[in-house]
């Protein structure tokens, strides 16, 4: 069970608070209508299932096939509109942003306030179908003020989102703090992705553990400011300094690479045993 602590009693500003709403509303309808056919990952998954304190600019889902491309687009075009509605989201337009085989986007866009402009887009892929032993049920708690009764969404186990997010961290096309805070938080929660990660190739395995440092060294603490502090809550911010971020920094590569190397042992091991 995952409480959400509320964006605007937690200093944000109204903005970050109206999306918050929006987003967790359109969980909730979400889960209503198409159940566990879709599986919540990334930023919203953090905070929703596990009670991450970052909050999150968009809302991902894996799909599985049994939901077809024309039921996906209409729903989450109804269902934005709902929940924007429902967050006080003023002239709220939801527009299809990417339909293509595998993935569909859509954005939610309105205003709050004297004016004030706010959007966030969600993105469903239907790349592979997940594998039901990676998946969990979570019962979210939504702030008080939302008004809304706590409700079930399905999403990943830790294992499986730290191993996710290994690959989203290390990726040569992907350069986001984001991802190296999210794997702290996993570390903290007991996540162990091994025997997932033993299922990739050796050389893949090989390449995470030698380059982790390293990539994860790029993500500077500057780049953390301007990219990662907004979405956490203002004592967070003050808690995260320069010699924190190289702190967790190293403490997130290292644990990476020990991942990888047991992964890799698993391997070597499960070969011995193959022998005659």
């Amino acid at each position: 069970m995952a409480n959400l602590y509320s964006p605007a009693e937690r200093g944000f500003d109204p903005g970050m608070d109206a999306i918050d709403r929006c987003q967790v509303g359109l969980l909730r309808e979400l889960a209503g209508q198409l159940g566990k056919r879709l599986i919540l990952k990334g930023g919203m998954a953090m905070r929703a299932a596990f009670g991450g304190m970052r909050l999150t600019k968009d809302i991902d889902f894996d799909r599985d096939n049994t939901i077809s491309q024309e039921t996906l687009k209409k729903n989450l075009g109804r269902l934005l509109v709902r929940a924007a509605s429902a967050a006080a989201i003023r002239d709220p337009k939801a527009e299809i942003t990417k339909d293509t085989r595998t993935t569909v986007r859509a954005r939610l866009s309105g205003t709050i306030g004297k004016g004030l402009d706010v959007r966030f887009d969600i993105e469903v892929s239907g790349r592979d179908t997940p594998s039901p032993h990676n998946m969990r049920e979570a019962i979210v708690v939504a702030p008080a003020s939302y008004a809304m009764a706590p409700f079930p969404v399905t999403t990943y186990t830790t294992a499986a989102l730290a191993a996710m997010k290994i690959g989203a961290a290390l990726s040569a096309q992907r350069n986001a703090p984001r991802d190296l805070y999210d794997l702290r938080d996993l570390v903290r929660a007991g996540a162990d992705p091994v025997e997932l990660l033993s299922r990739q190739e050796p050389d893949q395995l090989a390449e995470f553990s030698s380059r982790a440092l390293g990539k994860l060294e790029a993500l500077s603490f500057q780049q953390a400011q301007q990219e990662l502090l907004p979405y956490l809550p203002p004592e967070e911010r003050h808690m995260l300094d320069e010699n924190t971020w190289i702190d967790m920094t190293l403490m997130v590569a290292q644990t990476i690479e020990t991942w990888c190397d047991t992964a890799l042992d698993m391997q070597l091991k499960s070969v011995l045993r193959e022998r005659p």
